[in-house]
């Protein structure tokens, strides 16, 4: 067929690349470590969490997957230099950088909030994302090819959702670096694309929000949560040959709740 770039599984098909996941211990990271081990990648996790990353990789290993855990606080550069190495020990490289460390803890006015915990905030969100790519950029020009994915928010998109500030910021933070790293990257061969999920019902959110959720569900035009496993498929498809066209752009899983 003119045009084609090849069979449409081939397109689609992650098996036998390398995927490293940061916060892929539990929540959205977790969803996607088992999406693409499903998928047939090899899959190292990156979390602080030792016993539930351990668990993750124990999950994949003994479906018939291919996974290691590597213990690391990805606001850190040795840290995340640690994570990359043993990772292209391992394999001999990364084909996948999926940056879904994160989260926040109170939301509180502006008046209230600490200095220090704005830092932390804003380096687990947002410095992460670049730590984690800058060392994925050298590895991955080095074959012309890389596929790098971050985890944004709605909060990131729009105002109007009550979330914390330093939360928000950073979210918002990194859909400019996408953009900005997309363009950077593009002549070799690496995309850089973001996913900002609306209410996703995990253990965090659910206490978090465990008494407002019937009413979030009414700003929904879906009426429900999203599923971990729903935002895993959309990276899923930014981490594949077949999206070899899309770069800088945010991919919204939010159930309607907002629309650009």
């Amino acid at each position: 067929m003119l045009g084609s770039a090849g069979p449409t599984s081939e397109r689609s098909s992650i098996k036998n690349h390398v995927a490293l996941v940061t916060g892929g211990a539990a929540g959205i990271g977790e969803a996607v470590a088992l999406r693409f081990a499903d998928e047939g990648a090899k899959v190292a996790v990156v979390d602080k969490d030792g016993e539930k990353g351990a668990a993750v990789v124990e999950k994949i290993n003994a479906g018939g997957a291919e996974a290691v855990f590597v213990q690391a606080d990805v606001t850190t550069s040795p840290d995340v230099k640690l994570a990359f190495a043993q990772t292209i020990d391992r394999w001999g490289q990364v084909d996948i950088l999926v940056n879904c460390a994160g989260g926040f803890f109170e939301t509180l006015p502006i008046e209230e909030q600490d200095e220090d915990d704005w830092d932390a905030i804003l380096a687990w969100n947002l410095k992460s994302v670049f730590l984690c790519a800058k060392e994925a950029a050298v590895v991955m020009k080095k074959r012309n090819y890389g596929r790098i994915v971050s985890i944004s928010s709605l909060t990131g998109r729009t105002g109007i959702i009550e979330t914390a500030l330093h939360y928000g910021a950073a979210k918002a933070g990194i859909l400019g670096f996408t953009r900005r790293l997309a363009v950077e990257l593009a002549p070799h061969g690496i995309t850089v694309n973001a996913v900002a999920p609306g209410v996703v019902l995990s253990p965090r959110v659910t206490e978090l929000h465990k008494d407002r959720l019937p009413e979030i569900y009414k700003t929904i035009p879906m009426a429900r949560a999203g599923g971990a496993e729903e935002i895993a498929d959309g990276i899923w498809y930014f981490s594949t040959p077949g999206s070899s066209y899309i770069t800088g752009v945010t991919l919204d899983i939010n159930g309607g709740r907002w629309m650009a």
